[in-house]
């Protein structure tokens, strides 16, 4: 209670007293004996006396006896006394018979709060328009509580809004500072605990933290993390994906593309070698490929993207390893860097990637044995590898095929030893199976393989002799049964017709040979269908497009590499293209779909080129054009057959004059 209310409080009961004391006043002077008063101390006196009225009793006195001083008398005009208020003083007055009872009471504080200075920070923000009114609806927030939540205090005290922090020091409730802020005892013991448990969980998590602080490790510690699988398996995943997103670049999209397909009409004709084929990228590493020459060149059917290349061994460095296989990838035209790098102790001479283990790569090499990478390890040397052994080869293997199916499937591998292996990917130990490769006891020194479409049994081969091979690896007649001659040279490379449409075409391949000449045969035909002899020099590779029927790929050392399209043209090439630089092209390959064309050369470099869009679609009369083409070779070859047979049948000499005739058409076509 302020001073000017009990200052107030004090005038209005002196002004009673006042009142009082003049009418004892007037009644003393209308009294005939009057009497003098006792001032007795009260403390000294006893109880009943005190209780006992007594009209003769100064009220001064008696004020003066408790501790309150005699107050000045008050004006009859005192504005702080109404006649209306004396009027009702004198009727509320009790009787003059009743005793008064003076009595010792305390004193009443009462606490008046502080006006509440409130601050704004970041983490309390201030009450938008359009939001809820705390007030009507008490939500907890991380730094705000409405103290409803304790149980209500006994004096009817409102809802408040009380801060809650963490730091002790911004607010501190003890004994005296309670009943300031009008706070409930029960409210303030439960604030208290909940600060104490708020500061024991940030001891807690303090404590956790450091010891989640590890100290520096050694030089052994960090030798031996850097070492673990974990960590190699981490590092390198991380720097390939790494790696990709800072080569990778947008591709170009062509807006005036014409999905129709009118444009294509007729670019047989008309297209230049920049409209056929287009330069896509060069892949090229300067440690592992730099003076190696490409072997093999293969494709995965589960990733396209991905390239698959082994090289020979670097006769310019010595310290490295003899055998090379990279994987590179063709989704990034910028990534300098293969995905994969796989070494070997001898120089690969195939390699190729499983059709049904996406992890797994295989690779022949020059000693004879086959091994097995794994690109879920982080291993560069093989995880298998076949032992030499006389069950198994001891010369180069220069081709490796996978055939069967998902559930069973084998490895095939030749070498020019002229032996032919079975093996179980996953147990290369031994082979499952062995055949010696002979025709009509005479061993045949294998170079090239194929097994035409999803054939399992029958398979094609190439030798060192020239000549080409069928046969079949089961049934009664198991080995080669055919042979087909007409090179003069070693069979360079070997490729089946697997283009399916409405004619079949596939006992048709195509050879290629050192003898400067690419040759198209029947498996029902011992003689080619057409020679192609177009280069001038060796020519290392061929290969059919696995889209379109009458078109497909060579290459020579020369540098030369040749589209053809017989349904074009069976005499010259659609495209013919020489690299600059003096360089040899070794391998040469499609993609799975056909839109590019890989080449390897003798430098340690592939060529990737995009093809264009008619030798990738074909027409639906293309496989009847090439019928037609088949049997105009064949026409051919029988016209040529008969004339040679004509030229060696000798004539008898007899005096008849036109014996000077036919010498000199004999002569005319000796010419």
């Amino acid at each position: 209670m302020s001073n000017e209310q009990r200052k107030a409080e004090l005038e209005v009961k002196r002004a009673k007293l006042e009142e009082i004391r003049q009418k004892k006043l007037q009644q003393e002077k209308l009294r005939t004996a009057p009497t003098t008063p006792m001032t007795p101390n009260l403390s000294s006196m006893p109880i009943n006396l005190l209780t006992t009225p007594r009209e003769d009793a100064d009220p001064d006195r008696i004020l003066q006896e408790v501790g309150i001083r005699q107050p000045v008398s008050l004006p009859a005009s005192s504005p702080s006394i109404s006649p209306g208020s004396t009027t009702s003083q004198q009727k509320r007055r009790p009787p003059t018979n009743m005793a008064l009872q003076i009595c010792q009471q305390t004193t009443a504080t009462i606490s008046v709060p502080p006006k509440e200075l409130v601050t704004y920070s970041k983490e309390v923000q201030t009450i938008e328009s359009g939001d809820k009114d705390p007030a009507a609806s008490p939500i907890q927030h991380d730094h705000l509580q409405w103290d409803d939540e304790f149980q209500p205090s006994a004096s009817g005290e409102h809802n408040r809004l009380v801060y809650v922090t963490d730091d002790e020091d911004t607010m501190s409730l003890d004994d005296n500072t309670k009943p300031s802020m009008g706070m409930s005892l029960a409210s303030a013991t439960e604030l208290k605990r909940t600060r104490s448990l708020k500061h024991q969980n940030k001891q807690l998590s303090l404590q956790g933290q450091s010891s989640m602080i590890k100290q520096e490790l050694t030089n052994d510690e960090r030798e031996h993390i850097i070492k673990s699988e974990q960590f190699q398996d981490f590092f390198s995943r991380s720097s390939r994906l790494i790696e990709r997103s800072l080569w990778e670049s947008p591709r170009a999209f062509d807006i005036f593309k014409d999905y129709s397909g009118r444009d294509l009409d007729g670019q047989n004709e008309k297209m230049d070698v920049g409209e056929i084929i287009k330069f896509d990228r060069e892949f090229f590493d300067e440690r592992w490929t730099r003076h190696r020459i490409v072997t093999c060149i293969d494709t995965s059917t589960y990733h396209p993207e991905l390239v698959l290349a082994s090289y020979s061994q670097n006769d310019e460095s010595t310290h490295e390893s003899d055998g090379v296989v990279l994987i590179w990838n063709t989704k990034y035209k910028s990534k300098p860097t293969p995905e994969y790098v796989f070494n070997c102790q001898s120089w690969v001479t195939s390699c190729v990637f499983s059709k049904f283990h996406p992890n797994i790569v295989l690779g022949g090499t020059y000693s004879g044995q086959i091994v097995v990478w794994d690109t879920r390890t982080n291993k560069r040397t093989p995880v298998q590898r076949t032992a030499l052994s006389a069950s198994s080869h001891t010369h180069p293997v220069y081709c490796l095929q996978v055939i069967g199916t998902q559930n069973a499937n084998n490895l095939i591998s030749i070498s020019n030893e002229g032996k032919m292996c079975s093996w179980n990917i996953e147990m290369m130990t031994q082979p499952q199976e062995s055949m010696d490769l002979a025709y009509r006891t005479k061993p045949v020194a294998a170079t090239r393989m194929v097994f035409p479409g999803v054939e399992v049994n029958n398979f094609i081969i190439g030798s060192e002799e020239g000549q080409a091979y069928s046969g079949s690896r089961h049934g009664n007649k198991a080995g080669i049964q055919d042979s087909y001659e007409g090179h003069f040279g070693p069979i360079t490379g070997l490729s089946c017709h697997n283009v399916n449409g409405s004619v079949d075409f596939s006992s048709l391949f195509l050879t290629s040979s050192f003898d400067w000449s690419v040759k198209l045969w029947s498996l029902k035909e011992n003689k080619p269908l057409n020679s192609f002899e177009v280069n001038s020099d060796y020519v290392t590779d061929v290969r059919w497009s696995p889209v379109h029927p009458s078109v497909f790929l060579t290459c020579d050392i020369t540098g030369r590499f040749d589209i053809w399209n017989l349904n074009h043209d069976s005499e010259l090439p659609l495209l013919s293209t020489t690299l600059d630089g003096n360089v040899a092209l070794n391998k040469c390959l499609w993609s799975h779909n056909g839109q590019q064309i890989i080449l390897g050369d003798d430098q340690g470099k592939l060529r990737l080129y995009d093809v264009n869009e008619f030798l990738t679609n074909p027409k639906q009369d293309d496989f009847n054009k090439l019928s037609s083409t088949l049997q105009e070779f064949k026409r051919n070859t029988l016209d040529a057959f008969d004339d040679n047979h004509s030229t060696n049948v000798p004539t008898t000499t007899t005096n008849v004059p036109t014996t000077s005739t036919t010498s000199s058409t004999s002569v005319s076509h000796n010419s």
